[in-house]
C-alpha cells in the first residue's frame, strides 16, 4: 500500500482493543518482573518469564505501519503466540491449583488470568481490523 493512498479510519473500539494489547504487554513484562523478584522456582517459570517477554514484544509491534508482505508473517506470528499464551495461561493455573491442593487448600476461580487470556484472544481481531478496518461491515 503507497504512502499516498489513504488508510480508512479506524473505529474507536478498535484503538482502544489495541491500546489493552499494549498495556497486556507491559503487564507481562511487570508479571515477569515479580517472578524473578520473587525466585524461580522450576523450569517452568523460567519458561513463562521467556515467553512473556517474547510474546510482550510481539503486542507492541507497529503493526499498521508495517509492508503488506511483513504484516502477514507477524500476524501469522501475533496468531499463533495469542493461542501459545491461552495454553500457557492454562497449564499455568493447573500447576498453582496441584501446589493449593498438596498444600490443602483450595483457589477460587483464576479472574487474572482470565482476564489475561481475554486481553490476549482480542488482539487477533484487533490487528487485523485495525490494519483492515473496512471487515468490520
Amino acid at each position: 500500500m503507497s504512502k499516498k493512498q489513504q488508510l480508512p479510519q479506524v473505529p474507536d473500539g478498535v484503538r482502544y482493543a489495541r491500546w489493552s494489547g499494549h498495556a497486556l504487554g507491559v503487564i507481562l513484562i511487570g508479571l515477569t518482573l515479580l517472578i524473578v523478584t520473587r525466585g524461580l522456582d522450576g523450569v517452568f517459570d523460567g519458561i513463562k518469564i521467556s515467553y512473556f517477554i517474547f510474546y510482550s514484544i510481539i503486542l507492541n509491534l507497529p503493526f499498521q505501519s508495517m509492508t503488506a508482505a511483513r504484516w502477514k508473517w507477524m500476524y501469522g506470528l501475533l496468531l499463533f503466540c495469542s493461542i501459545a499464551f491461552v495454553f500457557l495461561m492454562v497449564v499455568s493455573v493447573l500447576f498453582n491449583y496441584m501446589a493449593a491442593a498438596d498444600q490443602g487448600e483450595r483457589l477460587g476461580v483464576p479472574g487474572f488470568e482470565g482476564t489475561l487470556i481475554f486481553l490476549a484472544l482480542l488482539q487477533v481481531p484487533a490487528v487485523l481490523f485495525q490494519r483492515k478496518p473496512d471487515l468490520i461491515d
